[in-house]
């Protein structure tokens, strides 16, 4: 008897703060309201996912969600219907890394900037004639496409108040540091400004008012909740508070400690208002901890399991007072709508018939939700845009289409650093510029300062499938060593100016057609005074051909999937008398560079190449049109360069060749991978002694390589049939 005593006063213990919560609000209204609070965290937000499936077995059926930051996001996903396992389901899909560093899939970028898009270590945005800094690390224009997609089943109600279930999130005023309440709009846009980091992304405008993240000042919003009608709130926060000095130790958490400051009070305020207050252990997670969403969803069950007894206890009651049928949990993506109009905000500089091309929209047609946001992803990728967020406006027969649009500056100073063992420091100064004299135009100025310095210039207006037009400029000083068998030979210094014309066609960011010609002006000096090679004039050339290009590579390093192909054919022909007596003649050459990536697992990749050259010739055209084997680098200064492992840069020379090469590219850990290789190959001065009396080239070696936030580090071990003992090759930084 005395043992169900205690156990009855124990349970009317438990029952009577709840009973009594819910009859004082009975006596106010019909029946109480129940309100779900998020709190922002950044990563450790996904905890909300695993407490959301707590309180779904636990039968709650909330009134009010409110959320700030990453709670915005799941918060918004729950008010209007989602499941927690498709939430789920939609975090494990994505790759975060990129997601939030705005990469774009390189499908996207056009031909002529897939090399150009991963060389520069900082960069400078020039607006207005003057060189500015970024308000944010990123723009976070694949965030905003992610929720775009997902909030999309919201278009139809720019209030709130009326999904599903009622819904607001919280900003930050970035002019005066004022809370922003936002529950009205569109739904995306304001959830986006919620989870804008300070400094990491751009901040979102809104109704006149510049917002950051509203975890700034209101991380977790119980109050609005509360002045909203809610009697009674659960709260889940996964807010770290301040961290120990020791304990800060990274960019991110300085940024975290900092805002946390000013957010202690109204945390404080919020918690005394929570009546079932859920903390998630998060120890040994940050807000970039991206990449640890199982661990952090489990995590977050875990806290809410711990009260379901009190959950499921509260749901009944409620339940009681005012029976409610289960919310059927199965939102989902729209997935066609039929397109009125649509209008564009913010085009200045661009031309509209350039982005018409570029999304390829058309009116009064149906159209899927995914061919609008593929459509957004090629013009964003052209590089003349910043931002480019879309909504839709229902009518009574579907949608207008409104792009709001965020033009990128006028132009971007770029800065890289290179080193390896063929061409040693370089520094790259680079200045890009668009609609420059054409609207849709691109201007790019390169100064590769180092051992070799060079400068190139290219003004291209590419018109997509329609033909387009470029003009380039180029000069250069560099120094090749020659080599007769393992000895050096010689010391060869060119100094060479090109300037030249073309015509383009390109096809899905992918595949280029160019047709051209140019002029080059060259003059060499051999280091040890050889009268062959020493001609301190200028000879003159004139080269035309074409160049058929096609890159569907998903990474320009250490790529997976794809392959790459360039296929040329070029005249070179002397303009006047040549005044080398073995060089100068005239050549057509045909050259072949085609590469292909065979994925065998997510880590493992095989890579595999051929090489080919022939060369027609009456006389030994100048030296800047022979092929070049040898070495591990990947920038070429003249056509002719081919890399060949195990072999001195520029080792073989030879106006005819074919070459083929292999690797296994392995990632042994994050970042990190092992790649054994093998070239072999021919090269000779004469096309018949390819079939005659080839000399077979052999090359082999391991390169142990780290991607680093300044490009790949590697290190070469390797070996050839034609050289004496092992050699090394050091690279550290993006190729440029």
């Amino acid at each position: 008897m005395k043992r169900h005593s205690l156990f009855g006063i124990m349970l009317l213990l438990i029952i009577l703060p709840i009973e009594n919560l819910l009859s004082q609000n009975v006596k106010k209204k019909n029946y109480p309201k129940l309100g779900l609070v998020l709190s922002g965290g950044g990563a450790k937000g996904f905890a909300h996912i695993g407490a959301i499936r707590v309180f779904e077995e636990a039968g709650l059926q909330f009134d009010f969600i409110s959320g700030t930051s990453m709670g915005s996001i799941f918060g918004s996903l729950y008010a209007l219907g989602y499941h927690p396992d498709t939430m789920e389901k939609i975090v494990r899909q994505q790759h975060w890394d990129n997601l939030m560093a705005d990469k774009i899939d390189r499908m996207y970028i056009p031909i002529e900037e897939k090399q150009n898009s991963d060389r520069f270590l900082m960069t400078f945005p020039v607006v207005e004639k003057k060189v500015r800094v970024k308000t944010g690390l990123y723009t976070g224009q694949m965030v905003d496409l992610l929720l775009a997609k997902y909030l999309s089943p919201a278009y139809r109600t720019s209030d709130f108040k009326q999904l599903p279930t009622p819904f607001l999130c919280i900003g930050t005023d970035l002019g005066d540091g004022a809370n922003v309440v936002l529950e009205k709009g569109v739904l995306h846009k304001a959830v986006r400004a919620s989870m804008s980091i300070p400094s990491y992304f751009i901040p979102i405008v809104i109704d006149n008012h510049t917002l950051v993240d509203g975890g700034v000042i209101n991380n977790f919003p119980v109050e609005e909740v509360k002045k909203r009608g809610a009697d009674i709130i659960v709260g889940v926060d996964v807010q770290s508070g301040l961290a120990k000095i020791d304990e800060i130790n990274s960019a991110f958490k300085v940024l975290d400690q900092v805002t946390s400051f000013y957010r202690i009070d109204a945390n404080n305020k919020a918690m005394r208002l929570t009546d079932f207050y859920i903390k998630p252990n998060l120890e040994g997670y940050d807000m970039m901890s991206f990449t640890a969403y199982d661990s952090i969803i489990k995590r977050g069950e875990d806290a809410a399991r711990a009260q379901l007894p009190a959950l499921k206890r509260l749901a009944d009651s409620l339940n009681l007072i005012s029976p409610r049928s289960a919310r059927v949990l199965d939102a989902a993506p729209l997935d066609s709508i039929f397109i009125t109009e649509f209008r564009y905000e913010g085009l200045k500089m661009v031309s509209r018939e350039y982005l018409d091309g570029a999304l390829d929209i058309k009116p009064m047609s149906w159209i899927h939700l995914e061919e609008v946001i593929e459509s957004v992803k090629r013009a964003y990728g052209s590089g003349f845009f910043e931002l480019i967020n879309f909504y839709f406006i229902p009518n009574e027969y579907g949608a207008g289409l409104v792009f709001e649009i965020t033009e990128a500056s006028s132009g971007i100073f770029g800065a890289g650093l290179h080193y390896d063992s063929d061409y040693k420091v370089g520094l790259l100064l680079n200045a890009t510029f668009k609609n420059v004299l054409i609207k849709g135009s691109k201007l790019f100025a390169d100064i590769n300062l180092g051992e070799n310095p060079q400068f190139k210039a290219l003004y291209l207006v590419d018109r997509g499938r329609k033909i387009g037009f470029g003009l380039h400029a180029s000069g250069l000083s560099l120094r090749l060593n020659s080599y007769n068998g393992n000895e050096l030979g010689d010391v060869l210094k060119f100094n060479q100016y090109v300037i030249g014309a073309f015509a383009q066609w390109t096809y899905r960011n992918t595949m280029r057609l160019r047709v051209g010609a140019r002029v080059e002006s060259l003059s060499t000096n051999s280091g040890f005074g050889n009268p062959i090679f020493d001609n301190a004039d200028f000879d003159k050339n004139f080269v035309a051909g074409a160049l058929w290009s096609i890159d569907t590579y998903n990474r320009n390093y250490f790529s997976t999937t794809g392959h790459k192909m360039n296929f040329g054919i070029k005249y070179v022909g002397p303009i006047g008398n040549d005044s080398l007596e073995l060089f100068g003649g005239k050549a057509l050459i045909f050259a072949l560079n085609y590469d292909k990536n065979f994925p065998v697992s997510k880590r493992s990749t095989i890579k595999t190449g051929l090489t080919a050259g022939v060369t027609f010739f009456d006389k030994y055209p100048s030296l800047t049109h022979f092929f070049f084997m040898g070495g591990q680098s990947n920038f070429t200064y003249f056509d002719g360069f081919i890399p060949f492992i195990g072999h001195r840069f520029v080792e073989q020379t030879g106006l005819n060749q074919v070459s083929m090469h292999a690797a296994w590219q392995y990632q042994i850990a994050d970042k990190f991978y092992i790649s054994p290789k093998i070239n072999i190959g021919y090269i000779e001065i004469d096309i018949e002694d390819l079939f005659v009396k080839p000399e077979l080239l052999v090359g082999y070696g391991v390169t142990f390589s780290y991607d680093s936030f300044v490009g790949p580090v590697e290190l070469s071990l390797m070996g050839g049939n034609r050289a004496s003992g092992m050699s090394t090759f050091v690279n550290i930084g993006y190729w440029f």
